[in-house]
């Protein structure tokens, strides 16, 4: 798996900037696209895909330890729906 280190060092490396900058433009980057999804906005990165908050409804559920039914409530859940372009490469 890559985290924001890994990333941060290639982006610096391809960029010709430093690890700290690279590293603080994408958790701006991050930070931006979350904000903006909490707003109610949709993030469309063209060829790449689109983020966006979508309420998930209430609903029954079953424990599977104890096969107890139980409510699950409503929530807003983030999602990542990736372009043709990601999906099929």
């Amino acid at each position: 798996m890559v985290g924001i280190s890994e990333l941060s060092k290639t982006v610096a490396k391809k960029t010709n900037t430093t690890q700290k900058v690279a590293r603080n433009v994408i958790k701006t980057f991050l930070d931006t696209v979350i904000a903006e999804a909490d707003r109610g906005q949709k993030i469309n990165l063209a060829g790449f895909g689109i983020f966006e908050r979508k309420k998930q409804k209430a609903r029954t559920a079953r424990n599977p330890q104890t096969k107890a039914m139980i409510r699950v409530p409503e929530k807003n859940k983030f999602v990542f729906r990736a372009s043709s372009k990601v999906k099929y490469k």
